[in-house]
C-alpha cells in the first residue's frame, strides 16, 4: 500500500533497514520548517544594531574636523587677502616689487591710490609735453634775463612730480621692515597727501616734503644710498635741493 511504503521510507526516500529483533526504533524527527524569504529578513531591523540618531551628532575633536569647520566658517581667509598675498609673492619672484604707493595699496586694499598713481603719471607726461615759450619783439636786456630766470624756475617746479616718482620708487624697493616703519610713522600722511596730486602742491608743502624726504633718505642703508647717487633720479633730487633746501 502507498501509505505503508511512505511510512517505511527514510528522510531521503531510502527504505529503512529492518530493526534488530526485540528493538523498536522511535519514529524519525519531523523536517525543519522552511527558512524565511530574503526579502522579509532585509525589511526587519536588526535588534543588535540601534538606529543612528542624527539629531545630536557627537562633535569630533580631531584636527581635520576643526580645519574643515574653519574653512567653512567665518575664520576662512578672504579672497582679497589671498589675492594680495599671492600677488606680492609673484612680484617678489619676478623682481617687480613696485613703488611704495603700490605696496601700500596692496597691503590695505585701496584702489584709490592706484588711480592716483595712474593719474599722476598722466599728469607728468602732460607737463613734460608742455614747453613754455616766450615771444618778445623788442625788450630790454634786463627783461630778457628776468624771463629766462622765470622760465628756469617754472621748469624746476615742473620737476616736482617727477621728483615724487623718483622717491616713491626708491622707497618702494626698500625692505619690508623699512616699509612698515615708514608707513606707521608721522611722515607718511604727508607723503600720501603729496602723492594724491604732486603738481598741485604749494611751495610750502613742497619745501616741507623735500625736508622730510631728505631726512628719510639719510636713514637708508649705505648700499641703497650709493645706488641712488649713481642713478638718474639723483640729478632731480639735486635740483629740488637747490630750490627747497
Amino acid at each position: 500500500m502507498p501509505d505503508e511504503e511512505e511510512e517505511g521510507n527514510g528522510p531521503n526516500g531510502l527504505p529503512m533497514p529492518p530493526p534488530p529483533p526485540g528493538i523498536n526504533f522511535p519514529p524519525p524527527p519531523p523536517l525543519p520548517p522552511p527558512l524565511p524569504s530574503p526579502t522579509n529578513v532585509a525589511s526587519e531591523p536588526s535588534p543588535t544594531e540601534p538606529a543612528a540618531d542624527d539629531s545630536n551628532p557627537a562633535e569630533s575633536s580631531d584636527f581635520h574636523s576643526h580645519w574643515e569647520k574653519r574653512k567653512s566658517g567665518a575664520d576662512a581667509p578672504s579672497v582679497e587677502s589671498r589675492e594680495s598675498m599671492y600677488g606680492h609673492i609673484d612680484r617678489l619672484s619676478s623682481g617687480q616689487v613696485g613703488s611704495l604707493m603700490d605696496r601700500f595699496s596692496d597691503r590695505f586694499g585701496s584702489e584709490l591710490d592706484r588711480e592716483i598713481i595712474v593719474l599722476r603719471k598722466k599728469q607728468q607726461q602732460d607737463l613734460l609735453a608742455i614747453k613754455p615759450t616766450v615771444e618778445l619783439i623788442s625788450a630790454p636786456e634786463s627783461e630778457d634775463e628776468d624771463t629766462e630766470e622765470i622760465s628756469e624756475e617754472d621748469g624746476n617746479n615742473d620737476l616736482f612730480p617727477e621728483f615724487f616718482d623718483v622717491v616713491n620708487n626708491l622707497l618702494g624697493d626698500m625692505e619690508e621692515e623699512f616699509i612698515d616703519s615708514f608707513v606707521s610713522s608721522d611722515d607718511f600722511p604727508l607723503f600720501q597727501s603729496v602723492g594724491e596730486s604732486p603738481s598741485d602742491c604749494d611751495e610750502e608743502t613742497r619745501a616741507e616734503f623735500f625736508s622730510m624726504i631728505n631726512r628719510v633718505l639719510g636713514e637708508l642703508p649705505e648700499d641703497k644710498i650709493e645706488d641712488f647717487i649713481s642713478s638718474p633720479g639723483f640729478e632731480v633730487y639735486q635740483k629740488m635741493g637747490d630750490l627747497y633746501s
